[in-house]
């Protein structure tokens, strides 16, 4: 080989790669399973259907670069097995665009796929199926940044499911009626943000990942015997800013988690606010409104958690009591977030009518004036004597691309249970995030 023919192949490789097959799809039912071999752009007219014979994957791109777009994927098979799909990626750089999964095992998924967009599908399983016969919305298997934006998921097993894939944006979607809206498996230096989880087990849950960034999501009406808004478990690094976790059974969850950082959050209207468990480190929560919780917190005494940090700490609704003298923004009086009261309450449901009892009151100021229980209780040493300036409630009614005008539940359910606090945390955003 001439040194100016390898000269050109190493400076315009692009230039002599072949270019990509266009396939466009009449209205119509065009019989599946359809296997895209080398790099083609696929584009579906209104009305185009592939439908699979209810066996395998409905459609397979392997050429990579390959476009998908406009077109409705439906009827795979049922085996897990095989991980029959909607759409099965094993190429890099593909873009599916635009496009309807239904009645499908698993939607979308990426396998060893990098760098690809997934953006505005609609993707519904089969929600009569029972959960463990269903597949997940969307999964990314070892397929580091891919983006993944404005899709909304119903009726699947999880919506966004990732496992090994590292730098990745999840961005816009609204993933409800399944049992977790996100989950991250061993897949770091990830992003989610303006995302909606609703009416699930959980809104998101985040285990065995490191460098987790979760901005501007709203976590809501997940509810059941054991149903959380967001799940950290054995998490690294995590940072949780701004979003809105209301309605949940746990608002959030921390379970070993390490270096993380969870600020300016509203947590409004959940059984439980925050469960903490002893096992975390490093951890900082400050800067957060928690508000008509059930129960504000539990755990979280020790070490493993910081509630004041640089002479700032949370806004509790329940510190009802004490005074801010110097007018420095914090009580002059410490906040213990729970009480031995309220954790005999949690257990037995039966306790729960007489917590705001005066004998409750005269209970709790006789604990706190001669300690007698050894319970590992929050305790925020500079509590905010009004509500932190938030975002979340002016920008997250909108998030998930909710064109209906239910998005607006957000703002407006939380400034009803915040109550006369609610005004307080709208003054102004920081900063945009659309």
């Amino acid at each position: 080989m001439s040194l100016l023919l390898l000269a050109a192949l190493l400076l315009a490789p692009d230039s002599l790669m072949p270019a990509p097959d266009t396939l466009r799809l009449a209205p119509g039912v065009h019989p599946g399973p359809m296997v895209l071999e080398r790099p083609t752009v696929l584009l579906g007219q209104p009305g185009s259907v592939i439908r699979g014979d209810g066996t395998g994957t409905v459609l397979t791109v392997l050429g990579a670069g390959s476009v998908v777009r406009g077109v409705q994927v439906e009827n795979s098979g049922r085996s897990a097995d095989s991980d029959d799909a909607g759409i099965m990626v094993r190429a890099d750089s593909v873009l599916i665009e635009d496009v309807e999964v239904r009645e499908v095992l698993f939607g979308i998924y990426l396998r060893e796929a990098r760098g690809s967009i997934v953006r505005r599908n609609t993707i519904s399983g089969r929600p009569a199926a029972r959960e463990g016969d269903r597949g997940d919305g969307i999964t990314l298997f070892h397929s580091p940044g891919t983006l993944v934006e404005d899709n909304v998921i119903t009726g699947v097993r999880d919506g966004i499911y990732f496992s090994y894939s590292d730098s990745a944006l999840v961005r816009g979607n609204r993933a409800e009626r399944m049992r977790f809206g996100l989950h991250y498996m061993f897949s770091h230096e990830n992003r989610f943000e303006r995302n909606v989880f609703r009416y699930g087990a959980a809104g998101a849950v985040i285990m065995n990942s490191r460098g987790v960034v979760v901005e501007h999501n709203v976590f809501a009406w997940n509810t059941g015997s054991r149903s959380y808004g967001l799940l950290l478990q054995t998490a690294s690094n995590p940072v949780v800013r701004e979003n809105l976790l209301v309605g949940n059974g746990i608002g959030a969850f921390f379970d070993n988690v390490i270096g993380g950082r969870f600020e300016e959050n509203l947590v409004a209207a959940n059984w439980l606010g925050l469960q903490l468990y002893s096992n975390s480190e490093s951890t900082t929560i400050t800067g957060n409104a928690l508000a008509a919780n059930t129960f504000d917190a539990s755990g979280g005494g020790g070490e493993g958690y910081v509630f004041c940090a640089e002479g700032r700490g949370n806004h509790w609704s329940a510190a009802t009591r004490g005074y801010d003298l110097d007018g420095d923004g914090t009580l002059d009086q410490q906040h213990s977030a729970g009480s031995p009261l309220m954790e005999l309450a949690r257990e037995r449901s039966s306790l729960r009518l007489f917590l705001t009892s005066p004998a409750a009151s005269a209970l709790e100021w006789a604990e706190r004036t001669f300690p007698v229980f050894r319970l590992d209780l929050p305790v925020d040493e500079c509590p905010l004597r009004e509500p932190p300036e938030l975002e979340a409630l002016g920008s997250l009614g909108r998030a998930g691309g909710d064109d209906s005008g239910r998005g607006q539940w957000g703002a407006a359910g939380a400034l009803l249970v915040l109550g006369g606090s609610g005004a307080g945390l709208m003054r102004r955003p920081r900063r945009s995030v659309a």
